[in-house]
């Protein structure tokens, strides 16, 4: 079972403070994997970024628009803390937005 207290970002809020930037991670897609010998080939499907919160993908390939969340700034008037930027989903940004407020 995974431990849900290890998402939140009050946990983590040093860590994700001192990053130097976002990761962009990238699915790869890996074709020939009859063999362990032959080399497969592998091909680059789309970057995503991952949720500090819950930790699920956010692609990078859909329009700005359409995306299920992206990359936010929180202020120093909210954090106590200076700036911090964060990766959060859609559903994820109310939940971030309370522990900062409590």
């Amino acid at each position: 079972m995974i431990d849900k207290t290890r998402w939140k970002i009050r946990n983590r809020l040093e860590e994700l403070q001192n990053r130097e930037k976002i990761v962009i991670n990238t699915k790869i897609l890996k074709t020939n994997q009859d063999s362990n010998v032959v080399k497969s080939e592998i091909k680059k499907v789309y970057k995503y970024y991952r949720c500090d919160y819950c930790n699920d993908e956010i692609r990078l390939d859909i329009k700005q628009e359409e995306r299920t969340g992206g990359v936010i700034i929180f202020p120093h008037s909210l954090t106590k803390r200076g700036k911090l930027t964060l990766v959060l989903c859609n559903k994820c940004l109310k939940k971030a937005l309370k522990e900062f407020e409590d």
